[in-house]
């Protein structure tokens, strides 16, 4: 499902930022230059923020990213922090499947444009946020800064970022600001004007029920289909053994659970990037007990992985990877869904956040969407106009059903 808005809003307030002044903006190119203060800003309970995390990202960069960070102070007091990545985005090269499938006479005589659309782009893009998550890890303000406010000194931020890439040769064509629920969006002000909002997938996410104390609990809340659903597919995966890797394991593993992961990444509509093969490794050496790296072995063969991370209160479902023959024969990615609940389940945490993909599959275990959304400008303005209708193009549009599985929900799919 895909929403488009042009422009955030059209009221003016001439005098929302009169106090813009008084705030520096000063961008860094390592979390090392910066890292107490940023610390002191993201005190928020939340792991994707801290250095550690950000410090693994910039040690082992995904394909193509270069990490940015800005501190936003007052009277010289760092009162914000802005995460921006900067990326030369190929449309060719990381979209797989150019918007919906032709199915009129009309829209197969469009597929030759559509194809000359998505060839013909090719944007060194600010992005802020992390094109790793799904969710809004942009930036971060001290309370007493109104949201409106902070989307518009973020939006300064980064039109200083393209001033500095434009010093060193990479002057950038697009400006993304991502992912935000509807609640996070900015209300007022005119300083967004010529972005174009628009929403992709909805992230996906499970709130576990206070009364689930084990995963039978979980599995008797459901409907009788979905409690037989899911007992056909745990039977599937009885010949699968796991095991939960420590970093060298990871290493000494690297280059097939690299395999694994690529099996998955190659298939996806819209792939940005390609994770460094030493990432995981990393991630585990950084955030140690909260994040688990679980494998799933057929005899002597490693067939599947998934990374679950313990973000305060919520179990984050990472990157993952499999086997694509055996995930049919083992059910192997529905199997990774109930076992990450199992394991939110018994690490107690609020919810299990499942991120986008796999909309409807994700649905039948519990899982809600809810809605994000973007923000894209083009800086020339004639071909700013351009991009609500280039996005009609390019997106790819998933058909699904969200289903309901648990006995109180309002009707039985």
């Amino acid at each position: 499902m895909t929403t488009i808005t042009k422009g955030f809003c059209k009221k003016h307030h001439d005098n929302l930022y009169a106090d813009y002044s008084k705030y520096s903006i000063t961008i860094y190119d390592s979390i090392e230059q910066i890292e107490e203060e940023w610390s002191e800003v993201s005190s928020v309970h939340d792991i994707f923020f801290h250095p550690d995390f950000l410090r693994c990202i910039e040690k082992c960069p995904a394909s193509g990213i270069t990490p940015y960070y800005c501190i936003i102070r007052d009277t010289g007091k760092a009162v914000g922090i802005v995460y921006f990545q900067s990326k030369y985005v190929r449309l060719k090269e990381n979209l797989r499947k150019p918007g919906a499938e032709s199915t009129t006479f009309v829209q197969k005589l469009m597929e030759p444009i559509k194809h000359g659309v998505v060839n013909s782009i090719n944007l060194q893009t600010i992005v802020c946020g992390n094109l790793l998550l799904t969710g809004g890890y942009g930036f971060y303000f001290k309370e007493a800064i109104s949201r409106d406010e902070q989307f518009y000194i973020v939006i300064k931020a980064s039109e200083k970022l393209n001033q500095y890439l434009k010093s060193i040769g990479t002057e950038s064509d697009m400006v993304l600001l991502k992912d935000f629920f509807a609640d996070d969006t900015p209300k007022n002000g005119e300083y967004h004007t010529g972005f174009t909002k628009f929403s992709v997938q909805p992230k996906m996410i499970l709130e576990l029920n206070p009364a689930w104390k084990n995963f039978d609990d979980y599995m008797e809340s459901m409907k009788s289909k979905y409690r037989v659903r899911a007992r056909k597919a745990l039977d599937k995966s009885k010949l699968i053994s796991k095991r939960v890797f420590a970093a060298e394991d990871i290493a000494q593993h690297a280059d097939q659970i690299h395999a694994l992961y690529k099996n998955i990444s190659d298939q996806a509509d819209f792939n940005a990037f390609i994770l460094h093969p030493n990432y995981f490794e990393n991630l585990q050496l950084a955030l140690g007990k909260n994040m688990k790296f679980t494998t799933y072995w057929l005899q002597d063969k490693m067939i599947a992985f998934y990374t679950s991370i313990k973000n305060y209160d919520v179990l984050d479902a990472h990157f993952l990877g499999y086997d694509p023959e055996e995930n049919a024969a083992h059910q192997l990615y529905l199997n990774m869904l109930y076992d990450l609940i199992r394991e939110g389940i018994s690490q107690q945490v609020s919810q299990v956040d499942l991120s986008r993909t796999a909309i409807e599959i994700k649905s039948t275990v519990g899982a809600v969407p809810h809605e994000m959304y973007l923000y894209l400008k083009h800086q020339n303005p004639i071909i700013n106009k351009t991009v609500e209708h280039i996005l009609g193009f390019v997106k790819p549009s998933e058909a699904y059903i969200i289903r309901s599985p648990f006995r109180d929900g309002q009707t039985e799919n």
